[in-house]
């Protein structure tokens, strides 16, 4: 397989944490740490990218030859959509494959797995999602479920039509050249990898974060040691 490159946006600061993610303390480490060791320890993947702000993240993995560290774009610091993000990748990498995650997902750790996935699934894309098991209302409206005159007007949950719910452990892994062409975080055919409620995981808010700490603090007997997840 040709080349794959992890990336991790690493934007200083958040708006609704009202301070940084990447390197606070949390339960002992940080989760760029985290995130950083999770990908290192995946021997699928060639090469992380962390691109950011923050010089002290420059400081922090300028000995590591696995790792690259890129200074974003100022014009871009402030623009977290989609568009910006893929400008950003395409910037820096050219070949191979892109696996584009968060170290806000710090439950994640299935990368090898999605790689297989993709091998063996008849896609150009993977994005990680939960499966919605419950009615999705627009106002009076059931959106994932229709009625008629000879069906059950509340059918039993599982019977519900698969629909998925995106999370941000992986949007997308994906050809680069597929990127380019599509100027998206998917291609036309993706495929979806499902993930748990704990995987799926993105920490945003301080609810977020206390609640995903002490579950950390709970899994993790020592530093970057798994257990069971």
């Amino acid at each position: 397989m040709e080349k794959i490159t992890a990336f991790i946006p690493c934007r200083l600061g958040s708006t609704r944490l009202g301070f940084d993610k990447q390197l606070s303390p949390f339960a002992g480490t940080t989760l760029l740490d985290i995130k950083v060791s999770q990908l290192l320890s995946s021997y699928k993947i060639n090469e992380i990218i962390l691109s950011t702000d923050d010089e002290r993240i420059f400081e922090k993995y300028k000995n590591n030859n696995k790792v690259k560290v890129y200074e974003r774009d100022p014009a871009l610091l402030n623009n977290t959509d989609s568009n910006s993000l893929i400008e950003v990748m395409l910037k820096h990498i050219t070949e191979g494959y892109v696996l584009l995650t968060f170290c806000t997902t710090p439950f994640f750790n299935e990368y090898n797995q999605i790689i297989d996935f993709y091998n063996n699934n008849d896609c150009d894309s993977v994005l990680t999602a939960r499966k919605i098991g419950s009615f999705v209302m627009d106002g009076n409206n059931i959106l994932n479920y229709k009625r008629t005159d000879t069906n059950d007007a509340w059918p039993r949950t599982q019977e519900l039509p698969l629909w998925y719910e995106l999370d941000s452990a992986v949007e997308p892994f994906m050809h680069i050249e597929k990127m380019k062409k599509c100027n998206d975080r998917k291609g036309n055919n993706p495929a979806y990898y499902l993930t748990n409620a704990l995987q799926s995981i993105d920490i945003d808010t301080i609810d977020e974060w206390n609640l995903a700490e002490d579950i950390y603090k709970k899994l993790y007997r020592n530093q970057y040691e798994f257990v069971g997840v």
